[in-house]
Formats: C-alpha cells, structure tokens, sequence
C-alpha cells in the first residue's frame, strides 16, 4: 500500500485488508458536511457503490483534526467541522488513487502542524482569473489541505471611490470578491488579501492622478506611497473601508516589501521611523474595522541585499502585528529564523520559482519548502506559498505541483519524502500518471541541469535567461553564459523524446494544467532551436547569412502559433487584464525576427548586430 499522500497522514493502523473504495458512496451525512460532487468530479472519480461513506461532527477532535475508521462496511470520517470532514475525503480519494482503488481496512489519525496554511497568488503581473478560474484554485489548493488564499492585488482590486484605480488592468470589483469568499468557505478555504498599502504601485504611480500621492526622488516619481502625506492616508483608509466589506473581517495583509527608496531619500534612522510609524498607525486602523494586519517583514532582517532599515526597529512595531519572513533561496539555514527572538508573532513564506521563467523550477520549490519549514519548525504556525509572475508570462496553472510541495511539509514539518516520491506520487494523484510517463515530466523539470549545474543550489538562474533569450532582439546576440549553444542541441533532443512520451499520455484529469505544461515545453523548444539556429556572432559571407532563411521563416511561424496558443490557454481561465501588454511584447520579438529575416537575405555589412 502506498502512503505517499500529498500531504502524507500522521498515523495508520491497518489490520492488513485491503478494500475498493468504487464500492462506496457517499452518504447524506457526509455531503451535509463536505462539497463530495465537486471533488469527484475534479478528481474524474465516481463512487456508485452499496456501502456508505459516512461523516460526523465530533468535538472531541482539534480544529483540522479527523479520523478515518475504514471496515469492510462502512467508512466513517470524524472532524469537530466541515473542513475536517472534507480533508478526511480527500484523503481516502488520495489513497485510492495512489493504490488504483485500494484503501487499507484500519483507521487514520492525521492533523497539521502548522495551523495556517496559505498559497498566495500573484494576480497584479499577468494573469487575472474569472470568477470560475478562482474558484477552481481555491477548490484544488484545499485538495491538498491548504485553508487560506491570498490574492496579491496591487491595482486588481476596483475601487468605487476611486475608479481610476487600476484603470487600465482590468480589477475585479468587490461583489466578485464575495461570491469568491462566500464559494471557498464551502472548501474551508479563507479568501484574505495581500494589497500592498505603501510600495509596488508600479502601474498606479505611471497614472497622472495618482503622481501627487508618490514619493519623489528629485524629478524621479517612485512607486512607494508618500506616506507623510495626510491625504495618502485619507486615501489608504478609504481602500480598507472598501476592501473589508469585500473580503469581511480576518486577516489583512498589507505588503510593506521592498521599499529601498523610502531609506535612499529619508536616510536609514528617519526613514525607518517613518516606515514604523506608518504601520503601526495602519495597524490602528484594521483594528477599528475589526481586522489584524500582516506585513512581509523584508524591511527588518533581508533575504538579499541590504535595503532595509534593520531588525532592533522591531522594538518600536505594534506587537499586534504579524511579520511574514520571506526567503526563496535553497539554504541549508535561514536567517529569517531570527524572527523567533521578537516580540512578534511571525510566520515564512516561501516561493513557487514560477517568475521570469518558462516551466517553475520545481526542485528549487520543494527543496526552498522543506529547508525553510525545517529550518523554523516549532517557532511559527503561519506558513505562505508564494506564487509570483513577474514577467507575466508563466501561466498560473503550472505553480501546482509548487503549491503542493509547500502544502507536504506544512502539513508535517518533519516530513521526508524525497524530490523523486513527491514528484511521483504528484503525477500519479493529479494526472492518473505512471511511473514511466513521471519520468517524462522529470526530464523537462530537469532540464538546468543539462547546462553543466549538479547542484539544486545553482538551478534556479538558467530558467531566467532562456526567458529573456525567448523574448530577446533576434538580431542582438545570445548571451556567453552557460555557453547556452553548446547545450541546446543536446537538450532538444532530450526534451523532445520527453515531449513525445507526454503527447501520447493525456493526462486523466486536470488537463488544463497539462495544457499549459505542454505549453511551455513547446516555448522552451523554440528557444533552443532559436539559440542553434542563429549565430552570436557576425556572419563570415552573405552565404553563410542566405543559408539560415529557410530555418528562420519556420521560426517565425511557430512563433505565431505559440501567440495564438498563449492567448487561448490565457483566456480559457483569465480575464484580457495584462493580454494586451504580453501581445506586444510576442510582436516586437516577431517583428525583430522579420527584420533579421532581411538582414539574411539583403544585408551587406556582416556585424555582431545584425542590424541593417
């Protein structure tokens, strides 16, 4: 019998029978407490049989606790609520995908060790989800025991009082928000926000109206809020009057990452009061409107660089308010543990490795995960997956084989289970995949290391420079690095014997996440190609630029054809939001192959830069 349930169970007791699940059904009792046609209906499973699945509310049990009693019988889950209920059917569906039907005769014990488990989710640099979209994360995150979502929202959320907000990226107003909200609870899943209340108003801070409301670095408009400004904060308790009635009263998460401008032109001492005195003030006024806040805790102890204004500032933070450390290296020990030393409730956060990057680095992930929640297990019960997309080019549908790596060792901290089981036990539970066709998606998750890398500490930069490579000048030359040329060629053919295996093996569900993988392999594909084909260096002869025509215009082609296959994978879960800005950026790297396509063919002086 295969355990390796994602996330695993703390105990089985099993008498050493086995029985069919397929000869179950769910009873009344049980879809009085637990949402069981959606999941079947996700899962492509169906349970028609004579026995019942049974459910009670016990209140002998901790908050996400439950128990599974299995006999020959009957099968009856026990949880003191309806999350706990839903979590126990979600694990039998597990076990009997993992064992092709089977289920052990016995009982099953389990509960988490971190008690807030949350993916948040990146909706302000790319993709922004229907209503349907949304739903059908927050159904599959709690499929794998998380029960919170954090939507990230810059400019995404639509003010009334101020419609000019977000404008132009197509925000999704608050009566959306509470159909959201209102749908999760269904799958014990709490909707509560990131909006980031001082810095990252990228977008907002290039909008005319909003130029007064910035910080300014002598002519330079930043994009960190003027928080010395009355009228900013005017402006800030207007958008927590509108967000909490969207989202209700809970958690508010209020960014505060990576501000560096407010210490270059406030210095360290007096920007760090200001920033201090900003958030405690901020802290306030969730309170008034019964909430607490949440905020990145970067600006105290960074993970890189030194933009911050220190840890000893934490003596002067409201201790009301709870610091969310993040750190998406692969280390063996985390500075962020310091955090335990404060005053502070804290918890970590670590990262998906889906940003600026074709296919997220998956090992990266689950190594970042597992080190980061070992490295402070016992010191915090708030654990966040990060599901960035700078870049605006990874579809949102590939973070989750990341989301469930997160989601195994919150669940239990001390767990073991190796890269190579997680990723097996993933394919066979999410896709209905086997070991050999596991072993196909292995290869293109691994493919930095056929660019000389032995070591995951050293995986994660390759991904982003074949990202800028896809979308590079055709006519500027690839980068020295990595000496990416030499390794190409090798790596198509490895990819496409992967490739191969995985079109003949259609997933038996969640096909739209196969969709997007499948997608993103082909992207990865034309990038090599491109890389072979065209020459960092200048041409030695006209004959020499004449020769490649013929392999650029395929180029060019399938190039389109990736275009209209973005958009279509974009629209099939998305809102247009930021489609227009990702279009452009396809045809200026289109247009720069048209032009090269000239070069080739009438181009008379032969340089690095094949310019005419």
């Amino acid at each position: 019998m295969n355990y390796s349930l994602i996330p695993k169970v703390k105990s089985v007791k099993t008498n050493g029978d086995t029985i069919s699940l397929s000869d179950f059904s769910p009873s009344m009792s049980l879809q009085a407490h637990c949402r069981t046609e959606d999941i079947l209906s996700d899962f492509a499973v169906s349970l028609s049989g004579k026995k019942l699945i049974k459910a009670e509310i016990s209140s002998s049990l901790h908050e996400d606790a439950y128990t599974i009693k299995i006999s020959d019988e009957e099968i009856l889950i026990s949880g003191i609520t309806d999350t706990a209920v839903h979590y126990g059917f979600c694990t039998l569906l597990q076990l009997s995908l993992l064992n092709d039907g089977k289920i052990p005769a016995g009982t099953i014990e389990d509960h988490p060790d971190i008690h807030f488990r949350a993916v948040s989710d990146d909706i302000s640099r790319g993709q922004i989800s229907t209503v349907d979209g949304f739903k059908s994360i927050i159904r599959r995150i709690s499929y794998f025991k998380y029960n919170v979502y954090m939507p990230y929202i810059e400019d995404t959320f639509r003010l009334e009082f101020c419609p000019d907000f977000g404008k132009y990226s197509d925000p999704v107003p608050a009566s959306e928000w509470q159909e959201i909200c209102s749908y999760a609870a269904g799958f014990g899943v709490s909707v509560r926000p990131i909006i980031n209340l001082i810095g990252h108003w990228d977008k907002n801070s290039k909008l005319y109206d909003f130029r007064d409301m910035m910080l300014k670095d002598g002519d330079r408009v930043t994009d960190v809020l003027d928080i010395t400004k009355k009228e900013v904060r005017t402006f800030v308790c207007n958008m927590l009057d509108e967000i909490v009635a969207a989202f209700g009263k809970g958690v508010i998460h209020a960014g505060g990452d990576e501000v560096a401008d407010l210490k270059k032109i406030f210095g360290e001492e007096e920007g760090g009061r200001i920033y201090v005195e900003y958030f405690n003030w901020l802290s306030e006024e969730v309170k008034k409107r019964g909430c607490s806040l949440f905020m990145y805790a970067d600006m105290f102890l960074q993970p890189y660089g030194d933009y911050g204004f220190g840890f000893d500032l934490l003596s002067s933070l409201d201790k009301d308010i709870t610091l969310i450390a993040w750190d998406y290296a692969v280390r063996d020990k985390y500075s962020s543990s310091r955090f335990a030393e404060s005053d502070h409730r804290f918890g970590i956060s670590s990262g998906s490795w889906s940003w600026a990057r074709f296919i997220p680095q998956l090992e990266v992930s689950f190594t970042n995960s597992r080190n980061f929640i070992a490295d402070t297990r016992g010191k915090t019960d708030i654990f966040v997956l990060s599901g960035w997309n700078d870049g605006g080019c990874c579809l949102r549908e590939e973070m989750m084989p990341e989301i469930a790596a997160g989601a195994l060792f919150a669940w239990n901290t001390d767990e073991s289970l190796s890269f190579d089981e997680f990723l097996g036990s993933f394919c066979k539970i999410y896709f209905g995949y086997d070991e050999q066709v596991t072993g196909a998606v292995k290869t293109v998750y691994d493919y930095d290391r056929h660019f000389g890398l032995e070591s995951v500490y050293d995986y994660a930069e390759i991904g982003g420079i074949l990202f800028n490579e896809f979308w590079q000048d055709a006519r500027k030359p690839t980068t020295e690095k990595y000496s990416l040329a030499e390794y190409c060629s090798q790596l198509i053919t490895v990819l496409g014997e992967a490739e191969d295996i995985l079109k003949e093996n259609k997933p038996v569900r969640f096909k739209q996440t196969y969709d997007a993988f499948m997608f993103d392999i082909r992207r990865l594909m034309w990038t090599l190609m491109r890389i072979c084909i065209i020459p960092s260096a200048a041409f030695e002869s006209r004959e020499e630029a004449k020769s490649i025509v013929d392999d650029l215009i395929a180029l060019s082609e399938e190039f389109e054809h990736i275009k209209k296959e973005n958009r279509r994978l974009w629209m099939r879960m998305n809102r247009q939001s930021e489609w227009n800005y990702l279009e452009s950026k396809y045809i200026d790297t289109e247009q720069s192959l048209y032009s090269l396509i000239r070069y080739c063919k009438y181009g008379k002086h032969l340089k690095t830069e094949k310019y005419m």
